[in-house]
C-alpha cells in the first residue's frame, strides 16, 4: 500500500502515517534494549556494562543504517510525489545496491577493529573482552541492517509504514525469543544476545526483499531500461550523508560521554546503559514524527502543495508536544521502575541511583526536543538537509563541551546529564530560527491536484 500525502486532511495523514512508523521505531529500539535487559537480569551488572561499553558503536550503525534510510526516503519521495516513475525504479534498485556494499563494510570494519574501538572509549580491564566480543559478533549483522533500512527507507517513500512495522514485528519477536534461550537457557551470555540480535537482522533483510520484489511488480511497469543510475545514486548520497551525519554526530557524542563515563564505577555504567537506552527509545519515538514529516513534506513539495506543507509543520509540533508530555511524566513518576526492567536482583543501590538520575535530570528536557525534532523533519524534506546537520553538530559540540566541565567543576557523573540542557537549548534556539525562515520562504502559491482534498 503508498500513501499519497498531496490529498485528505493533513492530520488524519500525518497521524496515520506516523503511528505505525512509530510502532516500528518501537521495535527497532527494541532490538537495542532487549539485549541490555536480558543481560542485565539474567547475566549480571558487569555483563550489563559490558553492552553499554560497546553500545556507543553499535549506535553508530544504527545512526548510519537510519540516517542513509531518511535521505533514500526523501529522493523516492520526491519521485514518487512528481509521479517519476522511471526515476523510481532507478531510485529503488540504486538505492538497494549502495546500502548492501556500504553495510558490507561496516561489518568488516567493525568486527576488525573491535579491540581498537573498545581501547578508543577507555573500556575497563573488567569488561573489556565481553565487550569486544559483543561488538564482533553484533558487527555480523550489520550488513542485513543496512538492508533492511535502504527497503524501510523505500516503502517510507512510498507512503507505506505498515509493512515496515509488520517485518519489523516478527525479527524482533524472534530477536527477544534467542536472547532469552541464548541467555536464560544455555548460558551464552553477552555472545547469545548478540547472535540473538544478529540472527534477527538476517530475518528482517529476507523478508523485505520478499516483499520488496512484489512491490516493485506492481507498482512499476516492466520491462528492461536503466536500473542502477549514478546521478540517482549522487542524489541519495546528497541526502543522505546530513542525515548520516546528523545521526553520527548523536552517536559520536554518546561514545565520548562514555568514555568519560567508563572512569567512574561499573554500577554507574550500568545504570547509566539501563537509563540511556529508555531515553533513545522516547527519543527515537518522538523523531519518528520528524521522520513522517520529512516524507510529508518531500511529496509535497515534489507536487508544489506548500500549503499543506505549512499546516504539516504546525501538526506536526502538536503531536510531538502531546508525546513529549506524557515522556515527561513517565520519567518523573515511574524511574526506578523503568530502571528496574534491567536490574538483576539485589543489583547494587549505586545503579539504580545512577539510572534514576539521569531519567528525572534529561526528563524535562523533552519540552524542548519537541520543536527540535519537528524542525529537522521539515528540513529534510525541503532539502535543507546540510543546515540541520550543521544545527545537531553544534548542539552536541555545546554539549560534550560542558561534559568535561561541568563533571569536572561538580566532581560527579551527574555533570554529563546536566550538559544536555546546554547543547539542547542552543539547538531550540536554532531550530527556532531556522524553521521560521523555511516556512516563511515557502511559496505562497500552490498548484492544486484535480479533485484535491486540503
Amino acid at each position: 500500500m503508498t500513501t499519497d500525502f498531496t490529498q485528505g486532511r493533513v492530520s488524519r495523514v500525518i497521524l496515520a502515517f506516523s503511528l505505525p512508523l512509530l510502532m516500528s521505531t518501537a521495535l527497532q529500539q527494541f532490538y537495542n534494549i532487549a539485549d541490555s535487559m536480558i543481560v542485565g537480569r539474567f547475566a549480571g551488572t558487569v555483563s550489563l556494562a559490558a553492552v553499554g561499553a560497546a553500545y556507543p558503536i553499535t549506535l553508530f550503525f544504527v545512526a548510519v543504517a537510519t540516517g542513509a534510510s531518511m535521505g533514500c526516503s526523501v529522493v523516492v519521495s520526491a519521485l514518487f510525489g512528481a509521479r517519476e516513475m522511471n526515476g523510481l525504479r532507478q531510485a529503488i534498485f540504486t538505492s538497494l545496491l549502495s546500502f548492501a556494499l556500504l553495510g558490507a563494510a561496516l561489518a568488516a570494519a567493525g568486527a576488525l577493529l573491535s579491540g581498537a574501538l573498545m581501547h578508543l572509549i577507555n573500556a575497563q580491564d573488567e569488561i573489556f573482552a565481553t565487550a569486544r566480543t559483543y561488538l564482533i559478533i553484533y558487527s555480523l549483522g550489520v550488513f542485513p541492517m543496512l538492508i533492511y533500512n535502504a527497503a524501510t527507507g523505500i516503502f517510507t517513500g512510498l507512503g507505506d509504514a505498515k509493512l515496515p512495522f509488520w517485518l519489523l514485528l516478527i525479527s524482533s519477536l524472534l530477536n527477544v525469543v534467542l536472547d532469552y534461550i541464548a541467555v536464560r537457557h544455555m548460558g551464552l551470555g553477552v555472545a547469545g544476545a548478540a547472535w540473538a540480535t544478529a540472527l534477527s537482522q538476517f530475518v528482517a533483510a529476507a523478508l523485505s526483499l520478499l516483499f520488496m520484489y512484489r512491490r516493485i511488480r506492481t507498482l512499476l511497469p516492466s520491462g528492461g531500461g536503466q536500473r542502477f543510475s549514478l546521478p540517482i545514486l549522487r542524489n541519495i548520497i546528497s541526502a543522505s550523508v546530513p542525515c548520516i551525519m546528523q545521526q553520527g554526530s548523536v552517536a559520536l557524542g554518546h561514545t565520548i560521554m562514555q568514555s568519560i563515563l567508563n572512569t567512574y564505577d561499573t554500577a554507574i555504567i550500568a545504570g547509566y546503559e539501563a537509563a540511556s537506552k529508555l531515553h533513545n527509545v522516547a527519543y527515537m519515538g518522538m523523531n519518528t514524527i520528524g521522520n513522517a514529516l520529512s516524507t510529508f513534506t518531500a511529496q509535497c513539495c515534489g507536487a508544489k502543495r506548500y500549503d499543506r506543507v505549512r499546516e504539516g509543520f504546525r501538526v506536526s509540533l502538536v503531536i510531538c508536544g502531546i508525546f513529549a508530555v506524557f515522556v515527561i511524566l513517565l520519567f518523573a513518576l515511574l524511574p526506578r521502575q523503568l530502571v528496574g526492567l534491567f536490574m538483576e536482583t539485589g543489583a547494587s543501590e549505586l545503579a539504580y541511583e545512577a539510572g534514576v538520575n539521569y531519567l528525572r535530570i534529561i526528563g524535562p528536557l523533552y519540552s524542548i526536543i519537541t520543536l527540535i525534532i519537528t524542525a529537522g523533519g521539515l528540513m529534510r524534506g525541503t532539502g535543507h538537509s546540510m543546515t540541520f546537520f550543521i544545527e545537531t553538530v553544534t548542539e552536541f559540540a555545546v554539549r560534550i563541551a560542558m561534559c568535561y566541565v561541568l563533571t569536572a567543576a561538580i566532581s560527579s557523573y551527574t555533570g554529563l546529564y546536566w550538559a544536555w540542557y546546554f547543547g539542547s537549548s542552543s539547538g531550540f534556539l536554532m531550530c527556532l530560527i531556522l524553521s521560521i525562515r523555511i516556512i516563511r520562504g515557502l511559496p505562497r502559491t500552490s498548484e492544486r491536484l484535480p479533485d484535491g482534498e486540503r
